[in-house]
């Protein structure tokens, strides 16, 4: 009886949420507009406090095909990503600055979903470190090109629920290349992009009746993801040279469908793109030659979703050098 009320249950749950577990099963940790004004440009040298605050609320979620899924399903969260950075004293040849990061995630998440679509519990996302190198070019009047090429490791310490759809771990590893560029401009204009390509390993916790028919533990694969970041700024000199304003957003489209059990999870690519305001505030003490803080704010908006949330991500940056 009991095994014929499980198999009855996976079944209505397979009818009714057949892309619900599509949703969100890339790293929930990766950098989804964190990053924004004069990325690429390098601190001079110790290191650097670099503390994120995100606010993420989506009034929907959505299937392979763009679709709300049925019924009411939002997803709120807040995330603290405190991070150090360390860029080395010493250059390496050909000019190039060398350094390494390290960043941790506490998030708080709230799941409303009329598929009972939950939120787990735990607080503690997963860690990211990776070293980057890169240098600056000046290229003519006004003009600088910045680039640095980093490599990170997200390491599955994080909380993870398996009976949650949403976690504030990914309860795999991932492995992400990227590459920040930054052009400064004439007349105060920059513009700044960091492409990403995440590769992930296994979750050998998946449990979703409405893919697999059972509540028993499979391995799920999420596939690999192209996403990046980008900003178009210019200072505002008639107010302040320290105060900037921007158009900033993201676009993420991911490369391959997720697995399941070696098996191919037909349509599950996720895609989004958020785009929107942003504004930095570079601060230098009067008799200072270098900033003591930079604050950054911008809001996005997000449109084209598959596979995942529709919704609003704020985020507020600091930069502290020590």
């Amino acid at each position: 009886m009991q095994r014929h009320r499980i198999a009855l249950v996976a079944s209505v749950l397979t009818c009714m949420i057949p892309f619900a577990a599509m949703a969100n099963n890339q790293n929930p940790n990766l950098n989804w507009g964190y990053t924004d004004f004069m990325d690429a440009a390098i601190a001079g040298s110790g290191l650097v406090f670099n503390p994120k605050i995100a606010f993420y609320h989506a009034g929907s979620l959505r299937d392979g095909d763009g679709d709300s899924l049925p019924g009411t399903n939002k997803l709120s969260l807040t995330a603290f990503s405190p991070q150090l950075i360390y860029v080395g004293k010493t250059e390496l040849p050909g000019h190039l600055k060398w350094g390494a990061q390290m960043m941790g995630t506490i998030v708080s998440l709230n799941a409303d979903s009329s598929l009972g679509l939950e939120a787990g519990n735990g607080m503690l996302g997963d860690l990211c470190f990776g070293p980057f190198v890169g240098r600056a070019h000046s290229l003519a009047k006004d003009w600088t090109f910045h680039w640095f090429g980093e490599f990170d490791i997200y390491a599955p310490i994080g909380s993870y629920d398996e009976d949650a759809a949403f976690n504030a771990g990914a309860n795999f590893w991932t492995f992400e290349p990227f590459v920040a560029m930054t052009l400064q401009m004439p007349h105060g204009f920059e513009f700044s992009t960091r492409q990403h390509l995440t590769f992930n390993t296994r979750n050998n916790d998946y449990v979703n009746p409405g893919v697999t028919g059972d509540f028993a533990k499979h391995d799920l694969k999420a596939g690999e993801l192209w996403h990046f970041n980008w900003t178009l700024s210019k200072s505002l000199d008639f107010i302040s040279p320290m105060l900037r304003l921007g158009a900033v957003g993201y676009y993420g489209q991911q490369l391959s469908n997720d697995e399941v059990d070696g098996d191919t999870l037909s349509d599950s690519k996720e895609r989004v793109l958020g785009i929107g305001p942003g504004l930095q505030y570079v601060h230098i003490p009067k008799g200072a030659k270098a900033p003591s803080v930079i604050f950054n704010l911008k809001s996005y908006w997000e449109t084209g979703v598959e596979n995942r949330g529709k919704g609003n991500r704020t985020v507020f940056r600091m930069i502290i050098p020590f």
